[in-house]
């Protein structure tokens, strides 16, 4: 039997649980995608995982990092035997073992306005799983520059989380989040630490929603990184890579911007909703 008849029997037989949610047409939709995720921790790291197990045939990762032990509470692929390797290394390795067929392509770079168009260029969706904001502004114009749909992610303590689907066409994350950010260059010191500070009001909003507020000084004072849970981390994922597989497939996904899936877990009557807000954008302190 040759590779590509082996590898067709692997991949059969890896998704055959699939078939029924997803047709067969829709699963070689799938296969056929290329999917890049920036950032590899707790939510990227998950929809990689997500994303191999469902069947995307190709999966592209960027992240500079390397496994800390403050990152095993909720990084899938942080484990004692991967502290001190890069994140997009033990990422690739670890894909490869779920399906050895797969085509990936990972990178230990930080993204930046110079490099994000050779990284995205030629995949058929982005996924933004990073923790800064000028990043994220970066990747979410990139991909509308190429004409890429992008998935937003955004978390706060305590158990509050957000996805949204971002169009070529349609408004643009910027807009969306009623960011003062249109046009600027996000190397220009002044406008990262505006974004930045954007970060800080949200620690200070989160207090309202229950985050401890000694945390969230000591945040704002850079005394303190963000706090995040498993469970916070692993939710955010799961439906990212359903909005993923959703446009994959040529389904509409729940949250197209503005819209947004809103999680959480405190909110006793709606723990999980599709919010479209009322002035077409969302509060970007509030995500």
């Amino acid at each position: 039997m040759n590779a590509n008849l082996l590898s067709d029997d692997f991949y059969s037989e890896m998704t055959k649980k699939n078939i029924g949610v997803y047709t067969l047409e829709e699963q070689t939709k799938l296969r056929n995608s290329r999917v890049i995720i920036f950032g590899l921790g707790g939510v990227g790291g998950m929809e990689a995982i997500l994303c191999a197990r469902a069947g995307v045939g190709h999966i592209s990762g960027v992240d500079p990092d390397t496994f800390e032990v403050s990152n095993i509470n909720r990084q899938m692929l942080a484990m004692s035997s991967t502290i001190n390797e890069y994140k997009s290394d033990s990422t690739e390795k670890h894909l490869k073992d779920i399906n050895p067929y797969l085509s990936t392509n990972f990178h230990n770079i930080r993204v930046t306005q110079q490099n994000v168009h050779e990284l995205m260029d030629g995949h058929t969706l982005v996924l933004e799983a990073l923790d800064d904001m000028p990043s994220r502004i970066i990747v979410h114009r990139a991909a509308r520059a190429l004409g890429i749909p992008s998935i937003s992610m955004s978390g706060s303590p305590p158990h509050r989380g957000f996805v949204s689907c971002f169009f070529p066409d349609d408004i643009s994350y910027e807009d969306a989040l009623n960011l003062k950010t249109k046009g600027k260059d996000m190397s220009d010191s002044s406008v990262v630490k505006f974004v930045q500070d954007i970060k800080k009001a949200r620690a200070l909003y989160s207090v309202t929603r229950g985050a401890p507020e000694t945390w969230a000084n000591d945040f704002c004072n850079g005394a303190a990184g963000w706090i995040i849970t498993p469970i916070r981390a692993t939710l955010i994922a799961s439906f990212s890579c359903h909005e993923a597989i959703q446009i994959l497939i040529g389904k509409k996904p729940l949250a197209p911007a503005p819209k947004g899936i809103i999680i959480d877990l405190d909110n006793l009557t709606s723990p999980v909703s599709v919010i479209n807000p009322s002035k077409g954008h969302f509060e970007a302190y509030e995500l």
